[in-house]
């Protein structure tokens, strides 16, 4: 056994490497893998992150898109390659998912993922369209009520974000709906203007562009606060239905096991990224805020919703098709 001596040396040392090459990082170009297709959200959210990295670090970002099972492909790629900070993740809510979806998945999120820090977030909204006789939530949980188990509401697939909102929409407010699932948002949201379905919780970044052009409506917003580009559209809280401030987010993960030094360099050139105005404006024109914050909040977060969404999961049966 090592003496007391011996194991202070050690730490002392190990310590020490750990500040080295955090001094030395990074000693070469950095890999952000997108685990989505390139031209959506995700991935100009990372080419404006790995804009910014490669400024404030000195070294070239490459985006590098693996796409595929809703994001696995990706996430193994990061696993396969060293815990030294030059391979990131940029990561979504669908990997808090994972594991309660795919029970034969690979890695866990909370095991084998540190978090860096969240870039950005966008609360869901609830989305009717112009025709349906009603401007709040309240009127749609009457109407719902009065034709319980008989209103469809669409989500973007078995297990999404929209999915699993909807779910806690009717446990919070003790309505029965049926959900339809789709391929996506896009043809949710046509299935909306349609009127295939009367009702489908959307994140503001994919349903911005119908809202505001007034072919679609929102009854209430998941956010804290109203927002600044829907100022008439209340919050669920302010409607009187709680639990449900959710938002989808972006942020940047590394595997675990990177050195602290090398997480807090990336987490601090991460918010001076986000703090700017050009990566802020870019957000608000993409229907989300920046955020910025601790690792360490962050990874609050990844566990919190990892927590809920199994939950939910679990309680409504929920499988992959």
């Amino acid at each position: 056994m090592l003496s007391r001596r011996e194991l202070l040396i050690s730490a002392t040392a190990l310590a020490a490497t750990g500040v080295g090459r955090a001094q030395t990082y990074p000693s070469r170009p950095i890999t952000m893998i997108v685990p989505f297709s390139p031209g959506g959200a995700a991935d100009i959210t990372a080419r404006a992150i790995s804009t910014g990295l490669a400024e404030v670090l000195g070294q070239p970002v490459v985006v590098d898109n693996k796409p595929g099972a809703s994001g696995i492909i990706g996430a193994e790629a990061v696993l396969a390659r060293p815990a030294d900070g030059h391979t990131l993740l940029l990561a979504s809510n669908s990997v808090t998912t994972g594991k309660w979806l795919y029970p034969r998945i690979s890695f866990d999120v909370l095991k084998d993922f540190r978090g860096i820090g969240m870039a950005l977030k966008s609360p869901y909204m609830a989305v009717v369209a112009d025709s349906f006789r009603g401007h709040g939530i309240q009127d749609l949980v009457r109407w719902v009520n009065e034709r319980p188990g008989s209103i469809n509401y669409a989500t973007a697939g078995s297990g999404t974000g929209p999915h699993l909102f909807g779910e806690i929409f009717q446990r919070q407010t003790g309505t029965s709906m049926v959900g339809v699932p789709y391929k996506g948002s896009a043809p949710a949201l046509a299935a909306v203007l349609s009127g295939e379905v009367s009702v489908y919780f959307d994140i503001l970044m994919s349903s911005k562009g119908l809202l505001a052009s007034g072919r679609l409506k929102s009854l209430a917003v998941s956010s804290a606060e109203r927002l600044a580009q829907f100022p008439a559209v209340a919050t669920f809280a302010e409607q009187g239905i709680a639990g449900l401030e959710l938002y989808s987010w972006f942020g940047v993960v590394a595997k675990a096991g990177t050195p602290g030094p090398i997480v807090q360099r990336l987490n601090e050139a991460l918010n001076q990224i986000v703090q700017d105005r050009r990566f802020s404006a870019r957000a608000v024109e993409l229907g989300a805020t920046s955020v910025g914050g601790s690792a360490e909040a962050f990874q609050a977060v990844i566990e919190r919703d990892t927590a809920l969404w199994g939950q939910v999961i679990r309680e409504k049966n929920i499988r992959l098709e």
